[in-house]
């Protein structure tokens, strides 16, 4: 099959994992792509569209980020051999939400308290 951005963001088995577990993990499991999910922009704009509109910002930045570093990913494996795992690849994600929520997205908030990753607050007794 050929490589296009929507294989790469959408259609490719190991992009679609992993979707469908970071959207889990963040109480949005209905919105992941499925099989019949072929073009990126579609699914995107279908999905934000079952969001409320004070959930939308927060999924689009979820949306690019991701898209982001499935991106890094691919050109590793590409340019640097370089093959992550999908808990490899989320553990960046995660890891690049929380520094976008410190650069300002504070719309991220709601993720990173699904995610348990909240900067400067501990969950747990005191």
């Amino acid at each position: 099959m050929s490589e296009t951005v929507d294989h790469l963001l959408i259609a490719c088995p190991f992009t679609r994992e992993v979707w469908f577990r970071m959207l889990r993990r963040s109480d949005w499991l209905s919105l992941a792509p499925n099989a019949q999910s072929t073009f990126f922009v579609s699914w995107w704009s279908t999905a934000r569209k079952q969001l409320s509109k004070a959930n939308r910002r927060c999924f689009d930045s979820l949306v690019i980020l991701t898209s982001w570093m499935l991106w890094k990913e691919r050109n590793d494996r590409t340019f640097d051999r370089r093959v992550r795992t999908v808990d490899d690849v989320l553990t960046r994600v995660y890891d690049e939400i929380t520094d976008w929520f410190q650069a300002g997205f504070r719309c991220l908030e709601s993720v990173l308290c699904k995610l348990g990753r909240l900067p400067g607050r501990s969950i747990g007794v005191v």
